[in-house]
């Protein structure tokens, strides 16, 4: 699993019939680095198929690899990346990285 910044969507309006109806979302990799550590750019970006109703600006958790198949709504998709979370908070030590506003 990775934290990942979801910054766009993805439309493709060819596509395999079980991908028909997911929505699809453009995810950069995050990770923690510097003292004292915050979060930054992994350098990496994924499509993922969206389970949880993620939108544009989010902290989420993503999985890859045949675990991306393991939700109800991808069992029979052929992804690699799928989110399964939105983040609320992120803590490392006493270090408060990330709260969700709202």
């Amino acid at each position: 699993m990775f934290i990942g910044k979801v910054t766009g969507t993805v439309v493709a309006t060819q596509k395999v019939s079980t991908v028909v109806g997911k929505k699809l979302l453009l995810v950069e990799s995050m990770t923690i680095k510097g003292d004292p550590p915050s979060l930054q750019s992994a350098g990496r970006v994924a499509v993922a198929v969206d389970t949880v109703g993620a939108g544009e600006g989010e902290l989420v958790i993503v999985t890859q690899g045949s675990s991306a198949r393991l939700t109800d709504l991808t069992s029979n998709v052929p992804t690699d990346a799928v989110v399964i979370g939105i983040i609320d908070a992120i803590q490392a030590g006493s270090n408060e990285l990330f709260k969700k506003q709202g």
